[in-house]
């Protein structure tokens, strides 16, 4: 487990942040590239989307213990 002052400062920095509603961004402008036949950059964004999602949602889900308090 990682120390308090780790865990205090992922939770304040990317659970807690609006941040995560910007990048949902990614998702949409590859689908916006995907109807411009841009198919490959398209695929890209939404690829190195679900890469960090799952990356970042496994460290909350798993590594750090960030409540709701």
């Amino acid at each position: 487990m990682p120390s308090d002052s780790t865990n205090l400062w992922y939770c304040d920095t990317f659970v807690n942040a609006p941040w995560q509603f910007f990048f949902l961004l990614l998702p949409l402008a590859g689908a916006y590239l995907y109807g411009r036949d841009k198919k490959k950059l398209a695929w890209t964004l939404i690829g190195a989307w679900v890469v960090v999602q799952v990356s970042f949602s496994a460290l909350t889900n798993l590594v750090f213990a960030c409540s709701a308090e």
